[in-house]
């Protein structure tokens, strides 16, 4: 069964989580305070980024030059280009927001299917978080679980809380930090990597294997 990656965006792709940083910089100081409620586990992701968006106060155009220096990992670009040549289907799945999402990977030249939740500006500068993507029994933003092909194999590259859930169901992980812990606790099939330069060490042997024979990425190329 061909292979498809399922790329987190805020803290793997992006090398600072894009929602805190226009929390911090057009929102009151409280919208940390419910950051800790989805911390303690007492609110889902969903209700906390509700609230928390419904504090930010600014123009689009503000927005966007907040993101202006965000930097992503030097080595995304290049493993989406060889995880393409290689046959394999490449999404980013996230539960930031889409107009930061959308506007870094634009600004770098990158054009990939994003799932993702999405900010909507009502007026005045104010917005509201919309959940197009969100599960039945998720509490998350957007379900990860239904974000992903059924007819390939997954594996996901994420780096925290939001991609627990998939990383269960994955046929293999891709972890930064809390995720590899986590998986490191739970058995989950991964590998613990500090970023994309570690991923496209995992493809390297269906690469030399395709000089031999093209083919298309199997899981079983670079899992065995």
């Amino acid at each position: 069964m061909q292979l498809h990656f399922a790329l987190d965006f805020d803290g793997t792709i992006s090398l600072v989580d894009t929602t805190d940083l226009l929390l911090a910089t057009f929102a009151d100081g409280s919208w940390q305070e419910i950051e800790e409620e989805w911390c303690a586990g007492r609110i889902g992701s969903r209700e906390c980024m509700s609230r928390q968006v419904a504090l930010l106060e600014a123009s689009r155009a503000a927005m966007l030059a907040a993101l202006a220096d965000v930097k992503l990992d030097p080595h995304f670009a290049a493993f989406v280009t060889r995880a393409w040549l290689c046959g394999a289907t490449v999404s980013v799945v996230s539960d930031g927001f889409d107009l930061a999402i959308i506007h870094l990977l634009h600004a770098n030249g990158i054009d990939l299917p994003v799932t993702s939740n999405r900010l909507v500006e009502t007026a005045n500068g104010r917005w509201q978080a919309a959940f197009s993507n969100r599960g039945e029994q998720c509490p998350s933003g957007t379900c990860k679980c239904a974000a992903v092909p059924a007819n390939r194999r997954v594996v996901l590259v994420g780096d925290g809380r939001s991609d627990f859930c998939l990383a269960r169901r994955a046929d293999f992980v891709l972890a930064k930090g809390a995720l590899a812990a986590f998986c490191a606790a739970e058995g989950i099939p991964h590998r613990a990597i500090s970023g994309f330069a570690d991923a496209l060490a995992f493809l390297d042997p269906f690469r030399a294997r395709r000089h031999a024979a093209p083919s298309r990425l199997m899981f079983e190329d670079i899992h065995a």
